[in-house]
């Protein structure tokens, strides 16, 4: 499977859990892989949104900070209602009616039930135990089920798991490792391609004097 379409797999079942907190008991499937679609490119804008600030900010150290995240929210229409920043600057102050919305509704109840239904909170009812409150998400089970270990040795260096440890790789038998091999073969074309000019040149010193001799 490829990147992309693993990455579809795996954001299909958030938005399927999105659309039962909002009331949503069935959906046809076209239907999923479209919000699906929407929902991975309104998130690799923001990705790439957030990205350019800190390129833009602090490019010796591009790393995304939280100011480059609410920059990115705010370009994305995530932050609503905003003045601009000519509005901001000519009242004096710092327009934070967006920001506090979307902490509003990130520890509102909306928010809330996607998180119970995605089982991170307990439902009515639920025995569960005090040092443990939060439930296991639907992808750290899907592993646990796969593994029969439950070591997240077998997902190191894949997306799923932690990333592993270069190392080179040695090629039995060849070179070393794969950029002695790369080095090889560009100085095996470089040979074959000036075989022809040397050919050329070859024949080009002969006189037609020495080429009538002949």
């Amino acid at each position: 499977m490829s990147a992309p379409n693993l990455h579809i797999s795996l954001l299909r079942p958030p938005i399927i859990q999105i659309l039962r907190a909002a009331g949503f008991h069935s959906a046809r499937s076209a239907v999923i892989d479209t919000l699906t679609d929407i929902a991975s490119r309104y998130l690799l804008l923001l990705a790439t949104s957030a990205m350019n600030q800190a390129a833009n900010s602090h490019a010796d150290n591009p790393s995304p900070n939280l100011d480059d995240v609410a920059l990115a929210l705010q370009e994305a229409g995530a932050l609503r209602p905003q003045l601009s920043g000519m509005e901001e600057e000519m009242r004096g102050e710092e327009d934070m009616r967006g920001l506090e919305s979307f902490l509003a509704w990130f520890s509102g109840p909306s928010n809330r039930e996607i998180r119970r239904v995605a089982g991170f909170l307990p439902s009515e009812g639920d025995v569960v135990d005090a040092d443990s409150l939060e439930k296991e998400d639907y992808l750290t089970v899907l592993k646990k089920k796969h593994s029969k270990t439950g070591e997240e040795s077998r997902y190191q260096g894949t997306v799923l798991g932690k990333s592993a440890e270069e190392y080179p790789i040695v090629i039995e038998g060849g070179a070393e490792s794969i950029k002695d091999w790369g080095m090889q073969i560009k100085s095996k074309e470089i040979t074959a391609d000036s075989i022809p000019s040397l050919m050329s040149c070859a024949s080009s010193s002969f006189s037609e004097t020495d080429i009538m001799e002949t």
